[in-house]
């Protein structure tokens, strides 16, 4: 159907737009009609727990207009039925479903649609809205409005690789009902020509951080979320201890703000968390001590901060943990043997900290079968290599079974620039490829290795 144009025709397009108002409440599709019959039941509980929200279709599809002039929608890449009379449910990327018995916009999916220009306040008059799915549009631009924060049933709020700007106000303790909050950026602007390649990322430009300022406390009442992503954004300021009241939370990401202080302590509230990701920011201090209580945790990642202090045995208690990365911080004394009661990990990190002493003699022993990534080197290490070393051999087809796996040729146990002596068994440096994860040495060096980095180029 050709596109009805708000211009000189404005009064006629918004007639056509009430009367799709109309056919939506009278004419349910066919899917919805099955969809109702078969849910009704649960619908019904969940209208007489819920209170009743403002608004109506008609209001709905007036923010709907709003947003498609705000935002050039005669550039978007679909457009399907958009300002036509066809009924909402059939505008691209529209959801209408029953909300206390009257047909409502749900669901909003414009994810990278070329939207340009900034969100209008008529967002807010999508009252029922549960699912807001605006990623992946960079020209998309201006403040978040606050009138965002007034949609109490949000459950999904995706805005990643937006140019949005501003501070996430306190207000964004309202949407309570939030599972999945992704506000993310990249490290590089890709929305050029991009072939896909993670090692062409880097010709391009980096990223502006649109999004600024300290998370608020209010952060803390989302208690229902399951996924948040504040990754490679301005965020700044100390994390609010308020944090550790998110005990559902499975995913967290914070990669690449500007974050400082120390981790609260509270984080070892989060007893859900699979996934803790906060690299690449400035904190500082010593690593909390309850971060070891958190029995789903998979993958801890602190890499390129200020940490300090020895890292607490705690970490040990990690059963299911699957890569620790606490590389480039200034983390000190003995590499715990608590390490090694790690069972579940195959990727360690502890490259460029200030660690001292012996490698626990267990490291990638028996007990940690899958351990098929070790990278400690640049600290200050001494004595020999474990004798478990025998282990790491360039032979990594065994384990294909493990998750992730990345993709290289050997196995790897690094532990070049430390003070590291005694002999190398004779399996491991028969590859020539791993004599650069040992070399050089700083001291003595290994007696049956000549200290040379010539040998490794």
């Amino acid at each position: 159907m050709k596109k009805t144009l708000l211009s000189a025709l404005a009064l006629i397009a918004l007639g056509g737009v009430f009367q799709s108002c109309n056919k939506e409440a009278s004419e349910p599709t066919a899917t919805q009609t099955s969809q109702s019959k078969t849910s009704a039941g649960a619908r019904n509980a969940a209208q007489e727990e819920e209170p009743a929200i403002s608004g109506s279709l008609r209001s709905d599809s007036l923010a709907l207009v709003d947003l498609y002039q705000a935002t050039k929608g005669d550039n978007w890449h679909h457009t399907n039925f958009w300002l036509s009379e066809e009924p909402l449910s059939k505008w691209y990327g529209v959801h209408v479903d029953q909300v206390g018995g009257q047909p409502r916009v749900v669901g909003l999916y414009l994810g990278a649609n070329q939207l340009k220009g900034t969100l209008p306040a008529s967002i807010g008059q999508l009252t029922a809205l549960r699912r807001l799915h605006l990623q992946y549009n960079r020209d998309l631009t201006g403040s978040l409005p606050e009138s965002l924060f007034n949609l109490e049933r949000l459950v999904s709020l995706r805005l990643r690789f937006t140019s949005l700007t501003g501070e996430l106000p306190a207000a964004i303790g309202k949407l309570t009902k939030i599972d999945t909050l992704d506000l993310s950026n990249s490290q590089y602007d890709l929305s050029m020509w991009w072939d896909g390649d993670p090692k062409t990322a880097k010709e391009h430009r980096p990223n502006l951080k649109t999004l600024s300022g300290s998370l608020p406390k209010e952060l803390g009442n989302l208690k229902k979320a399951h996924y948040i992503d504040l990754s490679f954004q301005g965020f700044s300021g100390e994390l609010p201890k308020e944090l550790g009241n998110l005990t559902e939370l499975k995913y967290l990401a914070l990669y690449g703000c500007q974050f400082e202080g120390a981790l609260p302590e509270s984080l070892g509230g989060l007893k859900s968390l699979v996934y803790f990701s906060a690299g690449k920011n400035k904190f500082s201090g010593a690593i909390p001590s309850p971060l070891g209580n958190l029995p789903e945790l998979r993958n801890l990642l602190l890499s390129y901060n200020q940490l300090s202090g020895e890292v607490p045995a705690s970490l040990g208690n990690l059963k299911s943990l699957q890569i620790l990365n606490l590389e480039h911080n200034q983390l000190s004394g003995r590499i715990p043997a608590a390490l090694t009661g790690l069972t579940s990990i195959y990727q360690l990190y502890l490259n460029g900290n200030k660690f001292t002493g012996i490698i626990p003699a267990d490291l990638g022993g028996a007990q940690q079968p899958n351990l098929i990534w070790v990278d400690l080197r640049d600290n200050d290490l001494e004595g020999h290599l474990p004798a478990r070393v025998k282990q790491f051999v360039p032979d990594a087809k065994g384990m294909k079974h493990i998750a992730e796996l990345p993709e290289f040729g050997y196995v790897l146990f690094a532990v070049s620039g430390n003070r590291l002596s005694g002999l190398v068994p004779q399996q491991y440096i028969s590859y020539p490829q791993t004599l650069k994860l040992l070399l050089p040495q700083r001291g003595v060096g290994f007696t049956n290795l000549k200290n040379d980095e010539s040998l490794v180029k």
